[in-house]
């Protein structure tokens, strides 16, 4: 059985494998969806040295914010 090959990942982690794959995430996307697509594009940004220090440490603490903010409303 051939397994079908992804034709690009995203944030260098998430396979598609058509570009309506990705239309269809956009328009299908929900919050914990989203949070994760800011989580992998965060970590992706960080991993090609995009961000300075001050703004790792900046991103960080954001995204810990928004963690707690998003556990604390979770039963």
């Amino acid at each position: 059985m051939e397994q079908k090959q992804p034709i690009g990942l995203l944030f260098d982690s998430i396979a598609y494998y058509t570009s309506n794959d990705v239309n269809t995430l956009c328009d299908e996307m929900n919050l914990e969806q989203a949070y994760f697509m800011l989580i992998k594009a965060l970590e992706y940004s960080h991993n090609s040295s995009i961000f300075t220090l001050q703004e790792s440490e900046l991103v960080s603490k954001s995204l810990r914010i928004f963690n707690n903010h998003f556990t604390q409303e979770t039963p």
